[in-house]
């Protein structure tokens, strides 16, 4: 019994996200739920909301705590961690409570209508500003400045809003105009929906094309091979050329290398959203097409968990893959090993032009061993981990 109440439940839940219901057949099926929900449903949404927030909130925590962390790509990290928190902090509870207070049934609708369009408009920000740092990146420089970016970021807030609102300006009107609105409002946002999706596979696509090609330019021509004698007598005579050359060339991998690892960290983001996200996807593709009865209960369920397990996941993943929060957690929590100099601890992304608030030193010039044609911190920029 309180499994069929439950798929109720989520049934109007999955609805809201592209349409808002009507308010009375919100309470009266939430009624009926929250009466017999049991601890084996809230215990575990509110230990996953626990985490959420735990880990969502470190990584802002981070942002702010160390200058070196806030950069152009980074605060597109902190506001897709915002938009996970916003999932533990307005959307469990809200669920949770709806029952019991009558006028969450209101406005639950349109919360997790902008819960799911915040988080995927941020996705897109954060699509654009990898695609125009890989793809393109001589236009970078001009295209992603801070103005820009606040630009972005102020647009991938509002807007989910504007959609979100859109049904509250025909709830009051005729059951034939209500109807008529409600399919044409779904057919529009399962529209925006996809064509976000899309857009953003495509644009994942051409960067891994573009950094398998980068790779694979500078393993071939990125660096000069000079014999070590030429260089060594060229050392001793003063003539730092090759050296200079070896060092130019080094600094130009690691910036390939630091992009590469970061369209990685993004491209786990992307296939993380979508798995997560596709459920409820799929929930209301079969609504918009007129068959509500025909979701299986089982989907609605795993919906509700994969929305929570989405937001719960992103902190690890930035933990995980990305080097400048790792090297940030290690040093303020003072893990062992963690005590780098200033020039270590850099962001992996969007300091190809040297615009954020960190600046790389210049590339000391190192010695060559006799016998090798490449100095030793040049081999190691080399390694295949930071290869797609």
């Amino acid at each position: 019994m309180l499994k069929n109440q439950m798929a109720l439940d989520n049934q109007t839940l999955a609805n809201g996200v592209l349409h808002s219901s009507t308010n009375r057949s919100l309470v009266e099926r939430n009624n009926t739920l929250h009466g017999n929900m049991d601890d084996s449903f809230r215990v575990p949404l509110s230990l996953m909301s626990c985490g959420v927030v735990i880990g969502n909130s470190l990584v802002c925590a981070l942002f702010c705590k160390f200058r070196k962390l806030r950069t152009i790509t980074n605060s597109f990290v902190v506001s897709l961690a915002v938009s996970d928190s916003l999932v533990a902090v307005l959307f469990v509870p809200c669920f949770l409570l709806d029952g019991h207070v009558p006028f969450f049934a209101l406005i639950v609708p349109y919360i997790i209508g902008y819960i799911l369009f915040a988080y995927l408009f941020n996705f897109c920000g954060v699509t654009y500003d990898r695609y125009q740092a890989i793809v393109k990146p001589l236009s970078y420089n001009s295209r992603i400045t801070r103005s820009a970016v606040n630009k972005i970021l102020t647009l991938v807030w509002t807007i989910p809003m504007a959609l979100t609102l859109i049904p509250t300006t025909w709830e009051t009107q005729p059951t034939k105009i209500f109807t008529l609105a409600k399919r044409s409002y779904q057919g529009f946002l399962i529209l925006v929906v996809t064509a976000c999706s899309a857009g953003i596979l495509v644009a994942y696509s051409k960067i891994f094309q573009e950094t398998r090609r980068q790779v694979k330019w500078m393993v071939a021509v990125g660096v000069p091979q000079i014999p070590a004698a030429f260089a060594e007598k060229n050392s001793l005579r003063g003539d730092n050329s090759g050296i200079k050359r070896m060092n130019k060339s080094r600094k130009i991998s690691m910036n390939i290398a630091a992009e590469v690892k970061a369209a990685k960290v993004f491209a786990v983001l992307m296939i993380t959203f979508s798995v997560c996200w596709l459920p409820l996807i799929v929930i209301n593709i079969i609504e918009a097409l007129g068959f509500q009865k025909s979701v299986p209960e089982k989907l609605i369920v795993v919906s509700l968990y994969t929305l929570v397990g989405n937001s719960l996941i992103d902190p690890f993943i930035y933990s995980l893959y990305k080097t400048d929060f790792r090297r940030a957690f290690r040093r303020w929590f003072g893990c062992k090993g963690a005590q780098h100099s200033d020039h270590e601890f850099t962001s992996n992304c969007s300091n190809l032009f040297g615009r954020d608030s960190y600046r790389p030193p210049k590339p000391t010039q190192s010695p060559i061993k006799k016998g090798s044609t490449l100095p030793e911190p040049l081999n190691q920029s080399f390694s295949t981990e930071t290869f797609v």
